[in-house]
């Protein structure tokens, strides 16, 4: 069933929004929460912050790191406490569906945290790479962490209706609620956001019956919301529109990962090729756990740590990945094709399919709720005042580490000063230990 236009969305948010005023939570999008997540939604000003630390020739790799570890005081639980980037990077979401299919596919449960500091840093598949290239990662890769928790929220959503706990403003809805914040963020239009990068590749592959996901998407998150919903909560509908929705996902991304493995092989450079690689990372495990095959063949296409990609890499790639789409309910019709692509007519493969794939139902906006207005929280202070504790705490722990070598540096010395020494400075040298170890 195709979904309605953003137009008509627009139009029905707008009617919905009228018969309360302005008493009702702030709209994103296409979208209408029943909840207050104006601080959630804001975590996407912590990833312009990100953003801009890393802006121009010299990075500020510790600032952004200050960022992403301690919050730039944006997205705030209270004016005490605040969300992190890598507080999203180190969640443990083992026994979730979605990442349990990375978690299947080897990835260690904290995977995230560990190659957006190694981008920082400079370590591992990082160490000696170009700035553009740990640069571009990493500004895709904190989008992608974004991404990875919105579905945190959607399982929480589902097995609070299992509870039959789905009041408005609070337990099913609330998290559901909060998926569709984490994903869209609070900038007009979804900018700067995970839902922005749908757009793109939507644009990218458009045409021939492709499936547009900016659109879909909203109503499948439409649709998930109103089964989450007191006397309309369904668990059987909000579990296949969460599942829609990560399919969805694997559109966007799937487009991404294709389009820069193509850009970088007729012409390579390191920008494209760490959007690909970074993309890609956002739903490498879900391809995983239907075809391990094909998602192996694409992430050693787009290893951030090789220096180019070979001839013949994007057709290989392009006809594993067309193999896998079935199993994830998928086809290379949906998929579409690059709008700019010079690689795909030489390809083997060709897409035969005949039929428009169809998707659930997905619904309207939920109308406008009464609501009192949403307060924006000032976290900063507490942001600040972590980051400082930390340092202070690291500086410490530098101290101790260089007191504890300079006793060892003495307790040598003094030791080798026994070596065919006199008695008295014998003598000498085991006053000097015995002070040193007081």
């Amino acid at each position: 069933m195709a979904c309605p236009s953003s137009r008509f969305l627009a139009v029905a948010l707008l009617l919905a929004m009228s018969s309360f005023g302005a008493s009702a939570y702030p709209a994103l999008g296409g979208y209408m929460p029943v909840s207050n997540v104006l601080e959630h939604a804001e975590i996407i000003k912590d990833v312009m912050a990100f953003a801009d630390a890393l802006a121009g020739e010299s990075p500020d790799y510790a600032k952004a790191k200050k960022i992403y570890m301690f919050g730039a005081g944006n997205s705030c639980k209270s004016p005490s406490s605040v969300r992190t980037l890598q507080g999203f990077a180190q969640k443990d979401l083992t026994g979730e569906s979605f990442a349990d299919k990375f978690i299947a596919g080897g990835f260690p449960a904290k995977f995230w945290d560990a190659v957006i500091l190694a981008a920082l840093d400079g370590t591992a598949d990082f160490a000696g790479a170009e700035r553009t290239k740990r640069v571009t990662s990493l500004k895709k890769l904190v989008l992608g962490v974004c991404n990875f928790y919105a579905s945190h929220e959607l399982e929480a959503a589902i097995k609070k209706v299992e509870s039959g706990d789905s009041a408005d403003g609070s337990g099913s809805t609330l998290a559901w609620d909060e998926g569709w914040a984490f994903y869209y963020g609070s900038e007009p239009d979804g900018a700067e956001a995970a839902w922005g990068a749908a757009v793109e590749y939507d644009a990218d592959f458009a045409g021939n019956g492709s499936i547009t996901v900016s659109t879909q998407i909203v109503a499948q998150f439409n649709a998930g919301l109103h089964f989450v919903r007191n006397s309309t909560a369904s668990l059987t509908n909000a579990t296949r529109a969460r599942d829609t929705i990560y399919k969805l996902w694997a559109l966007t991304y799937i487009r991404a990962a294709l389009k820069y493995v193509e850009l970088s092989e007729t012409s390579y450079n390191g920008k494209v090729h760490a959007e690909g690689f970074a993309w890609y990372m956002a739903i490498d495990g879900f391809v995983a756990s239907y075809n391990a095959s094909a998602a192996k063949a694409m992430r050693d296409a787009l290893d951030i740590s090789k220096p180019s990609v070979p001839s013949g890499t994007f057709c290989a790639v392009r006809e594993q990945m067309l193999q896998a789409l079935p199993a994830m309910g998928l086809d290379c019709k949906a998929l579409g094709t690059f709008k700019d692509s010079t690689l795909t007519a030489s390809c083997p493969s060709v897409c035969n399919v005949s039929a428009t794939l169809q998707l659930p139902a997905g619904r309207y906006p939920a109308a406008a709720v009464s609501a009192s207005a949403s307060s924006n929280i000032d976290c900063s202070a507490a942001a600040g005042t972590a980051a400082a504790a930390a340092a202070a705490a690291a500086a410490a722990a530098a101290a101790a580490a260089a007191g504890a070598a300079s006793k060892q540096t003495t307790a040598v010395s003094a030791a080798v000063s026994f070596s065919g020494a006199s008695m008295p400075l014998m003598a000498v040298s085991l006053a000097a230990w015995a002070t040193v170890w007081s």
